[in-house]
């Protein structure tokens, strides 16, 4: 341990929090103890400063992520430069906003989506002129990352924070692609297809509009993007709906023909630092396999209903029916419900705050937009509308509110090698995890029952349970 580790160790003995000391007292031990091993010291290093960061104690945090060198670990020196930046960002200080525009430079291979947002701020708060416009931007970027780690779905860390309630997510399909999924793992995946599939036309448009102040629909048609592709795949806490079967996944045309497939927590991916965007691939890494066909296991979020005109918004969740059929015990039904409401109500009403005030920042952006000169507000239009590319597609029409929807998104560009065609037909991705690994359950829908022999055929050398829907339904 250098002279300068210990000063720095020494000095966090005499922070406040208890709690926080004791969690920095066990992991300074791996500094002392180094026994020559970088990489533990860096790592060590690094958990203490986000736990400092966590706790607010910035300026603590900021000398640990200082610390860490790039000889000890590149992967771990490159976080801390990222997280560097960000501290040095909200200071008003323009030579600490110059080195955390070295920070974003440095990690930009990295995270190139992030870096490259953050260098653009960087660059309107050096420039006097757009000093002001550049912190507001600063904060409407923020305010994204806050509100998208609400949304995200904590599906691994059952027991810790996330609810036992929505540990398995619902995919709605035919049984042909069941089949397909299902009968050959090692050449068929599970594919997210692009966002122009959709059967909402609003889709895209709704969160300008909002934040806006807008009360229209807007116009109809989901808007082509040459340079951003979004691709989506849909999921649903409510494992056998009616309506869903009867809107997806039919045979022939055939309503309530399909499956709902039950994804158990390891098919997703365990949630990003909420400052870094895994699922936006816009920039080629120049680390990364050029060849790559498939996408890597992405996290998985909820979507938000909103209600143009009312401005009435509403966070996708399980249905309180899901519960009674869940639990054969209606004390236990009831008290399981009533827990996972006050849970959902709490996750609602702290996505709101933080949902109004990037309402209110971004209109005082555009209000600054709006006395520049064309060029440059074409400019900050087109870096607004890349910062909120995060949470752009998870805003749906209250039309859609009984779908509770979440989604998993990746958004790249036409020219990477993930994205496959079917000319005229399908523009998707694939997504690498097994399906058939990922299973718990499958629901057969009402008029497709007669598959169900199929199914166990396919399934037999797992322990994946098939259910017929519970739900009553003649074909008309």
């Amino acid at each position: 341990m250098t002279e300068s580790d210990r000063k720095i160790i020494d000095k966090l003995k005499e922070i406040p929090d208890e709690y926080t000391r004791g969690i920095i007292k066990k992991l300074a031990r791996i500094i002392i103890s180094g026994d020559g091993n970088k990489i533990s010291i860096a790592n060590a290093k690094f958990l203490i400063a986000t736990i400092l960061l966590n706790k607010n104690y910035k300026e603590e945090a900021l000398e640990v992520f200082n610390s860490i060198r790039l000889e000890e670990n590149k992967s771990i020196y490159e976080n801390a430069q990222f997280f560097i930046g960000d501290i040095l960002l909200e200071s008003d200080s323009l030579v600490d906003i110059e080195h955390a525009k070295s920070s974003f430079v440095f990690v930009k291979n990295k995270f190139p989506y992030e870096a490259k947002n953050k260098i653009d701020i960087c660059n309107l708060i050096l420039d006097r002129s757009f000093e002001e416009l550049g912190r507001n931007i600063f904060e409407i970027s923020n305010l994204v990352y806050k509100i998208l780690s609400i949304l995200k779905i904590d599906i691994n860390s059952i027991g810790k924070k996330q609810l036992h309630a929505e540990r398995k997510l619902a995919h709605y399909t035919s049984t042909e692609v069941a089949n397909i999924l299902l009968h050959n793992p090692n050449t068929n995946s599970f594919r997210l297809n692009t966002i122009h599939n959709v059967n909402d036309p609003s889709e895209g448009k709704l969160l300008e509009g909002y934040l806006k102040n807008e009360s229209k629909d807007g116009d109809s048609g989901v808007r082509f993007d040459g340079e951003y592709q979004t691709f989506i795949g849909c999921f649903t806490f409510n494992h056998d709906s009616l309506n869903q079967f009867r809107l997806y996944g039919k045979q022939d045309y055939k309503e309530a023909s399909g499956v709902s497939l039950i994804f158990n927590k390891d098919f997703f991916k365990e949630n990003d630092h909420p400052d870094q965007v895994s699922f936006i691939a816009t920039e080629r890494s120049l680390d990364e396999e050029v060849s790559k066909e498939k996408i890597s296991q992405q996290p998985v979020i909820r979507c938000v209903y909103i209600d143009p005109s009312s401005q009435f918004i509403h966070l996708a969740q399980r249905n309180q029916i899901t519960f009674y059929r869940e639990f054969s015990d209606r004390v236990e039904a009831d008290i399981k419900w009533i827990k996972y409401k006050k849970y959902i109500d709490k996750k609602t009403n702290e996505f709101l705050i933080w949902f109004e005030c990037l309402k209110g920042t971004y209109q005082k952006a555009m209000d600054i937009v709006s006395k520049l000169d064309q060029s440059k507000t074409s400019e900050i239009n087109i870096l607004l509308d890349r910062i909120l590319l995060p949470i752009k597609y998870l805003i749906k029409h209250i039309a859609f509110q009984e779908e509770q929807e979440c989604r998993m998104i990746y958004i790249t560009s036409l020219d990477r090698p993930e994205v496959k065609m079917e000319f005229g037909r399908f523009l998707y991705v694939e997504y690498e995890a097994d399906v058939k690994l990922h299973l718990d359950k499958i629901y057969i829908a009402p008029a497709a029952t007669q598959y169900q022999p199929y199914l166990a055929k396919l399934l037999c050398d797992t322990n994946i349970k098939i259910e017929l829907s519970n739900n009553p339904y003649r074909q008309t």
